[in-house]
């Protein structure tokens, strides 16, 4: 009976349509045991009655299909669903932003919130990283963006610097103590990160409290581009 019911919600979905076990488990079958849904899924999963993405994330297939993946903008789609739930990182990160003209990578970096992950874990051309945090707020991801470019910046020869010098003054003129620490809490950053965004709030004076979590004796290794905010 219950293969029955869940075979007829999935018929009732449109091919291609992501399906997240638990989400479907809490909002549709909670009336059976969570163990017995998720071994039905795997079931019709070894049945080729759907298709399976990762642990507990499966997908109506086109056709019967189930050896092709949802396209790779369905999967960013779904992970990011318009920065309700994720948002890009990375090389692609700059791309958007416009700070290179070019990424190489293949691979599109994205950190969510959907899916419960201790590693990263690489979907079609996704790499996958959970990290529980509420990406509605626009200052979550303008801290999160400024953390994420300082980590990579240097791997970029022919950057922007004027469109970088843009963003970085953006952020330090939005900036907000208690969402940037919020961040920190919900994904660890190099202590250099840290600094390096204290040497940019110092340089813009905007008040901050980063020194508290900075070691006063140890010399941070800062990106190039940020050498200019040294106080000469």
């Amino acid at each position: 009976m219950y293969t029955r019911d869940i075979k007829q919600w999935i018929s009732s979905l449109k091919d291609g349509s992501i399906i997240l076990a638990k989400t479907a488990y809490e909002n549709y079958f909670s009336d059976m045991k969570e163990a017995t849904f998720y071994q039905l899924l795997a079931r019709l999963n070894e049945e080729k009655y759907i298709g399976k993405i990762a642990k507990g994330l499966y997908f109506k297939p086109y056709k019967r299909q189930v050896d092709n993946l949802p396209e790779p903008s369905k999967l960013l789609d779904f992970f990011t669903s318009k920065y309700k739930h994720g948002m890009l990182i990375g090389g692609k990160m700059l791309l958007a932003k416009g700070i290179i003209k070019e990424d190489n990578n293949p691979y599109y970096n994205v950190i969510t919130n959907t899916i419960e992950i201790k590693t990263k874990r690489y979907i079609s051309n996704l790499v996958i990283e959970t990290v529980d945090i509420d990406y509605r707020s626009s200052k979550v991801r303008e801290s999160i963006e400024m953390l994420e470019m300082i980590e990579i910046i240097d791997e970029y020869d022919n950057y922007d610097k004027n469109k970088l010098d843009e963003f970085i003054e953006a952020f330090a003129k939005n900036y907000n103590e208690a969402t940037f620490n919020k961040v920190l809490n919900a994904k660890t950053y190099k202590k250099r990160n840290i600094a390096a965004v204290k040497l940019v709030l110092d340089y813009y004076n905007v008040a901050n409290n980063l020194s508290k979590q900075l070691n006063t004796a140890s010399k941070y290794q800062l990106p190039g581009h940020f050498l200019k905010y040294i106080e000469q």
